[in-house]
């Protein structure tokens, strides 16, 4: 669309129906057929309107209700989501992932009407069928019913959406966001598709984003609205796995990618095997957590990087980072004049605009601990901001090591420097034994190496961050489904 819309039904109405019927919403492999599956908006658009007819027809009194889904991507999934929403129902979805404490946790305080699940045995099937086994349903039930003749506008400032956080530093919390508080972030993203449509070749006159992170993460879900709104198709992803098969089948030009999966694309790269990405030429993540070297190469190699800041508190939105220099490429960007930004007296990066959530579900206290009174988002990030107005993470408040002298110590900028050992694949600064430690992933034959390295650089740093143990790791260290490594 050439105009932002700020609100789903017009999304729908306007755009899927009106606009662009004929285009592409969505492609998937059909592992059955071996076959790519195109579904025209026009299409998803029908198929949202039976989700509305089925949850109407199913559940007494749908509207405000929780609908949790709980499955794998699929095109099941965006059409619950959208039918959902548009029912006038909570959505709620859930990583099929977690274990069964922090899965009923998450159920038992939303009390959904419904799960609506792709049957798959994630581990805790069992636990499920005994807990909620008569509110569990398939996801493709909608099919057998009709589209639904009228759709209606939502409440804009209602809950819409219940999105629970990753809970690395305790129990999860659910984030409540409105309609308004979802279309003013997809505003703020609106800009990436405008630096996009700048660098458009003819041929990718409609470009494919191929999605593969799980669209219970924020940034995925950030994706789906985006490019429904905008027009443009979205390749479906079900298995990290099959990605190398699946950019090749279809034509995928935009891709949002974690640490991971850019490193892997990285060594692609350096290796000479760009043929196997397929059309991909833009990438879109998050920079606080990826190395500037390794996206300064692909920026040479010619990817556009596309950096985003945000959180889930912020639906994904806060500051874009579209340089692509050597002085900038390291920054989160800068900011979007549809938020304020700043930073405390302690380096804590704090946001306030219309993306900010409404609150934590059922736990004011802890929304107090983040929102303060002048409407505030407090980040738990450590930040600076250049002469240049970029701003650069520098490390997380909340992970600050305290020593017994009271100074503060953060990890990711010890971290940040023993990476530079070009035989560490991963390490993570943490507490060990009183001291301060690293846990270090890499080749057995080169752990000496790393002790060296690291008595090297505590020559160079003063005496209270020096680190003082070293262990290693035989396997990648564990991180959360959105690429955060676990602090345990």
């Amino acid at each position: 669309m050439e105009k932002f819309v700020d609100n789903m039904y017009d999304a729908i109405t306007l755009g899927m129906e009106k606009e662009f019927p004929e285009c592409v919403a969505f492609r998937y492999d059909n592992e059955d057929t071996d076959t790519v599956t195109t579904v025209l908006f026009k299409e998803f658009a029908q198929d949202v309107r039976r989700m509305v007819n089925y949850l109407q027809s199913t559940i007494p009194d749908v509207k405000g209700k929780k609908i949790c889904l709980l499955s794998k991507n699929s095109y099941e999934y965006v059409v619950d989501t959208f039918g959902a929403i548009m029912a006038g129902c909570v959505l709620v979805p859930l990583n099929q992932h977690k274990s069964w404490a922090e899965m009923s946790h998450e159920l038992e305080l939303v009390e959904p009407a419904a799960i609506l699940t792709d049957g798959v045995d994630y581990g805790n099937k069992e636990q499920l069928e005994a807990a909620y086994g008569s509110l569990l349903h398939p996801m493709d039930d909608f099919r057998s019913y009709e589209p639904v003749a009228e759709l209606h506008p939502i409440d804009h400032e209602a809950l819409m959406v219940l999105m629970f956080t990753s809970g690395t530093t305790g129990i999860s919390k659910g984030v409540m966001m409105s309609e308004h508080n979802l279309f003013s972030a997809g505003a703020i993203m609106w800009a990436i598709s405008a630096q996009v449509k700048l660098r458009l070749k003819e041929k990718d006159s409609q470009p494919g984003h191929y999605m593969m992170l799980p669209m219970f993460h924020m940034g995925a879900f950030i994706d789906l609205f985006s490019t429904t709104v905008m027009g443009w198709p979205l390749n479906l992803g079900f298995d990290a796995r099959n990605f190398y098969r699946d950019v090749q089948k279809m034509s995928s030009q935009i891709m949002s990618v974690v640490p991971v999966i850019m490193n892997s694309l990285h060594k692609d790269v350096m290796r000479g095997r760009r043929d196997r990405l397929g059309d991909l030429w833009t990438l879109i993540g998050s920079s606080a957590m990826f190395d500037p070297q390794v996206l300064l190469d692909m920026v040479n190699n010619g990817m556009f990087i596309v950096q985003c800041y945000g959180a889930t508190e912020t639906c994904a939105a806060g500051i874009i980072n579209f340089a692509q220099d050597a002085k900038h490429i390291g920054a989160v960007g800068q900011g979007s004049k549809l938020m304020d930004y700043k930073i405390e007296p302690d380096g804590e990066l704090c946001m306030r605009g219309e993306s900010v959530m409404m609150g934590y579900y059922k736990d004011p206290e802890g929304t107090a601990e983040v929102i303060d009174k002048d409407g505030w988002f407090h980040t738990g990030d450590l930040a600076r901001v250049d002469e240049d107005g970029y701003y650069y993470i520098t490390g997380r408040k909340k992970n600050l090591i305290i020593l017994d002298s009271g100074e503060n110590i953060s990890p990711e900028e010890l971290e940040g420097m023993v990476e530079k050992c070009p035989v560490v694949k991963e390490c993570i600064v943490k507490e060990l034994g009183k001291k301060i430690g690293v846990v270090v992933y890499c080749e057995q034959e080169h752990q000496q190496t790393v002790r060296d390295f690291v008595t090297q650089m505590n020559r160079t740093i003063p005496l209270y961050k020096r680190i003082g143990v070293v262990e290693f790791s035989e396997t990648p260290l564990p991180r959360t489904a959105t690429g955060k490594l676990v602090r345990k």
